[in-house]
């Protein structure tokens, strides 16, 4: 039987490629007996990277094909997804479009970590070692479109982050928590320390944070009259913005939650 995981990431065309690139050796050294396959989710980082590249990145239901086209007969489908927003919806739908087609082939779906809501404690807790003192600290999250339900998740992990951290608050970049009420309750400290709450820190990162642009997060702080910092990591040598996919304490968790994936555990059922 030749088994496979579809370590789906929604992509990246920024440096921050290396976070997924050290995930992967990690996910492969775990479960040697499957090969592993990188899907993208995001179609504009899809076409906009395929532009140059000689091999395309796949969508997550053109790997599906794929997989099947090459005799797998087992694939356990997980994600560095950090919440069950939009892109979530979109995956285990492809899914279970696929399994319902393919029944003899095993597949699982294992949602994102904060599905299940034991490991938003853990996983807030990874931040503290960024956090900067005597400053106004704002975890920032992805977020989603107005309305959906993984926004209570998003309430929820606002409530614990400032449970925990005095002068800490989550923002989002989209949806709720909204990023800009979080500035505006940074208000009487003159530091501002950005500490980036999703896998991979990139366009959001380098564009709405650190950015020069008039809409930026550090742009809005220094109008503010404030100091903006961000979070920093050294990777191979060299200095890269903090995110949860460059942690190794939230690696740890999250390698630990893949094992919970039907596949990867006690056998197949489809989530």
């Amino acid at each position: 039987m030749k088994k496979a995981i579809m370590l789906t990431v929604f992509g990246t065309s920024t440096e921050a490629k290396i976070t997924f690139d050290k995930l992967i050796p990690l996910v492969k050294a775990e479960y040697p007996d499957r090969d592993i396959f990188v899907p993208y989710t995001s179609g504009v980082i899809r076409n906009k990277l395929n532009k140059t590249l000689l091999e395309p990145i796949l969508s997550p239901e053109e790997m599906l094909n794929k997989l099947k086209g090459e005799g797998y007969t087992d694939i356990a489908v997980i994600s560095t997804l950090i919440f069950a927003g939009v892109e979530h919806d979109k995956l285990e739908a492809t899914v279970k479009t696929f399994a319902s087609n393919n029944k003899e082939i095993n597949i699982s779906y294992q949602p994102p970590i904060l599905a299940d809501e034991r490991n938003i404690l853990p996983v807030v807790e990874t931040l503290s070692k960024h956090l900067l003192p005597n400053a106004a600290n704002i975890v920032v999250s992805h977020g989603t479109h107005d309305g959906h339900p993984v926004e209570a998740v998003y309430l929820k992990v606002a409530e614990i982050v400032e449970s925990l951290y005095p002068d800490t608050y989550l923002g989002s970049i989209e949806g709720i928590p909204d990023i800009d009420d979080a500035l505006k309750r940074a208000t009487d400290k003159g530091n501002v320390r950005f500490l980036v709450f999703m896998f991979v820190a990139g366009d959001h990162a380098e564009n709405d944070i650190v950015s020069d642009d008039e809409d930026s997060l550090f742009s809005k702080t220094k109008a503010m009259g404030k100091t903006p910092s961000v979070a920093w990591v050294t990777v191979d040598g060299k200095e890269r913005i903090a995110s949860l996919g460059l942690d190794p304490d939230y690696i740890k968790i999250l390698m630990e939650y893949y094992k919970n994936s039907p596949s990867l555990a006690k056998g197949w059922q489809l989530a």
